[in-house]
Order: C-alpha cells, then structure tokens, then sequence
C-alpha cells in the first residue's frame, strides 16, 4: 500500500498536529517541574522523585509494543485526541484536589500513572501520524520543526516556571495544564489521518499477539534495528537517572527554583537552536548521519562536565552545550528511524525501541533516585555521564548502521 503524501512541508494537517501539540506542551513543562518540587517539599526524598520519573516509563516498557500494535490497527486521530481528553480531565480532577488543600502523594502518583497510560498510545502514534503527513525528504526538517517548536514553548515554561508557581501556586498551576490539554484535544480533532495500511483490521487478542512477534522477530533480525534498540537501553540505562533528581543536585549547589526553571529553560533554547539548525538546513544524509554519530558521545562528554561545575553560570553554559548536541543528534535518529521502518509495522516496532529506551530510563530514575539518598549528586552526575559514551561506541564499530540511515533516507520504505 502507498500513500499519497502532500508535496508542501507546511500543509494544513501538519499545522493542526504541530499547534495542538504545542498547547499542552507548555502545560506539561509547568506541572512537571511544579509537582516535582510539590513531591520533594514535601517528603524531601529522592527516591520518591526516582519513582515519579520512572513510572511513565514503566508503562511505555511494558505497553509499548502492545499500544503499537493496536496504533497500527487503529484510527490514529482518535487515539489523539482520546489521549490529551483523558488526561486533561484528570489533571483538572487533581488540579480541585489541590485548590482544596487535599491533595496527598498517592494521587499524585494514580495521576503519572494514568496520564502514563495516555502517553504509551499518544507519542508512538503521534511520531507515525507525523512521519505521514509530510515527504520523506521532509521529515528530518519536520521533526526538527516540530521539536524546535515545542522546545520554543518549553523555554517560556521553564524559564517562567519559578514566578509562574510562587505567584499562582501548585493547584492552579496543574489546572492549567489540564485546560491546556483539552484544548489540545480539540484542535486535534480537525486533523485528516491518512490511514496506515492496517488501519481498520479487527484488534483481537491473538491478532495482536501475532504482530507483537513479527514486529520481535523484525527487530530482532534486523541488525541495525537491533542494534539501535541496545543503544537506547544502555545509554539511557547510565545517563538519564540524573535527570529525576535533578532539582535535588541544583539545591545543593545552591541554586533557588527560579535558578532551576532558568537553567531548564536554557537546555530548552539550546535545543530550539539544534532542533530549528538540523530542520531548516539541508544536508546530504551521509553528512548528517556523520554528524549525528558524533554529537551523541559529544553531550555526554558536555553532561559530565556540567555536573563537575558549581556555580550558575558554569552550569548554564554547559547545559546549554549538552542540550544543543543532544537535540542534533536524537532529531537525526528519530527521522532516520522511521524511514528504515515499513509503513505497515512503523507504530509496533516504533513501540519496540520505545519499549528499551524507556526501559533503560525507567531503571535508571529508580536506582539513581536511591543512590542519590547517599552519594553526592555531582560525583554520581559525573559517572553516569562518562560511562554513557560507552554505548554510542556501536554506532563507531557498526559501519552498516551508518549505511542503513542513509539508505533508507534516498530510498524511503513503503
């Protein structure tokens, strides 16, 4: 099956999914950084801001493959909208919780695990939906557009985030976020889904048992997919934990919440800029492939030198050097990725690597939210960093992942 794809990077359904987006986006930024800083307030543990992070991530490790098959099924619009709705809805539920002065530590956490559930549909159908709304020549330039875009929002959420929770407080704050999804929601229902080739096939249980192993066996067959999905594992297995205490380490260099917003908001304008540089410049994909392999260790090397600095501005400076290779080198695979994919297993097998990045991320927020509790966070920052680089080596030793990215890009699958 083929798909008749608009010849304009800018058309009508890409728009729709783009400003939908960017409105939950900035209420996502506010209450993520505002219950996180609710939850250490009040407990004063990083450990239980290791298991915030993590369970999201928990969800997408299990579910993954299964949401993506039953995404590639299925009328992807719908799945959309009904994903920022449910969402919504609660976030305003917990939001009145809070207004009230009778929001407690479990509702947050029924909260992150349901708004979990949403998401394992929402991001791998989201990324298919995009990857069939624009050419494939576009696609590395929409998906950087796309980010770059939602990191413009991320900059103003973050950077305001610190004002925005002292002046407003956490209730209205999540009440925001949740009047922001279901306008999401809304603008989403107007998009026009081209249909995947197994849209409208019945999900039954063994149906969907039989493309979890297919898309397995793809995967795990095909080298660079397989290669691709240890990569994700290990890398984000050492070098994500520190992002869930994150707020812990800038307390303890002495930094004050509307620091921290800051210093977020600056990884946010440096990926706005890798982002926004990858999409509007054109580049051979030999050339942009090499780029990628090499910004990858590049920001871990950035990541562990940041967590050896102490002051402000030190700290901003190299977060800002982090965010930019790191938003260079993930907008370059994302797209890559999708185009080495079959149309017809792009959700499922999408759900499959999805399923060992945020497994890797998953154990890493739970073991570094409790080696937190008794080594500093700088050292622990360091290490992990360092010891990140060492996956991004297959990308070196493996010529024919190289090969396949750019394969794949002058020869799109269909």
């Amino acid at each position: 099956m083929t798909i008749q794809r608009p010849m304009k990077l800018w058309n009508k359904n890409f728009i729709l999914l783009w400003q939908g987006t960017l409105f939950s986006t900035f209420g996502d930024v506010l209450y993520s950084i505002c219950i996180g800083y609710w939850v250490y307030e009040q407990t004063g543990s990083t450990a239980l801001m290791g298991l915030l992070s993590s369970i999201s991530m928990f969800v997408t490790m299990v579910l993954g493959p299964l949401c993506g098959a039953i995404i590639d099924r299925s009328q992807r619009r719908w799945i959309i909208v009904g994903a920022d709705f449910i969402r919504g809805v609660m976030m305003i539920v917990l939001g009145l919780f809070a207004l009230n002065q009778h929001m407690e530590v479990w509702m947050v956490l029924t909260t992150a695990l349901v708004a979990a559930l949403c998401n394992a549909f929402f991001s791998p159908c989201s990324m298919t939906v995009l990857s069939d709304l624009v050419a494939p020549s576009d696609l590395v330039r929409a998906q950087s557009l796309f980010n770059g875009s939602r990191s413009l929002f991320s900059i103003f959420g973050k950077g305001l985030s610190g004002a925005i929770i002292a002046f407003c407080g956490v209730p209205l704050v999540i009440l925001l976020n949740g009047i922001s999804l279901l306008i999401s929601a809304f603008t989403e229902i107007f998009i026009t889904v081209p249909p995947a080739p197994k849209t409208g096939m019945p999900i039954q249980w063994q149906a969907l048992l039989d493309d979890l192993k297919e898309g397995a066996r793809f995967v795990f067959s095909d080298s660079c997919l397989r290669l691709i999905a240890i990569i994700a594992l290990a890398a984000n297995f050492f070098g994500s934990g520190m992002s869930s205490v994150m707020l812990p380490f800038c307390l303890s260099r002495h930094l004050d919440l509307t620091q921290y917003g800051l210093l977020l908001s600056i990884q946010s304008v440096a990926a706005l800029a890798g982002t926004f540089l990858i999409g509007l410049i054109r580049l051979k994909p030999e050339i942009r492939t090499a780029i990628m392999i090499a910004a990858f260790p590049l920001s871990s090397l950035l990541s562990a030198i940041f967590y050896a600095m102490t002051h402000f501005f030190s700290l901003a400076l190299f977060f800002l050097l982090f965010g930019f290779c790191n938003a260079i080198a993930n907008a370059i695979l994302n797209a890559s990725m999708m185009l080495v994919i079959p149309r017809s297993q792009r959700a499922t097998i999408t759900g499959f690597i999805t399923t060992a990045s945020c497994g890797g991320q998953a154990f890493s927020s739970l073991i570094f939210g409790f080696l937190a509790e008794f080594i500093d966070l700088g050292l622990l920052g360091i290490l992990s960093s360092l010891i990140s680089i060492l996956p991004f080596a297959l990308l070196w030793i493996y010529p024919q992942i190289r090969q396949r990215f750019i394969q794949a890009e002058l020869n799109p699958q269909t």
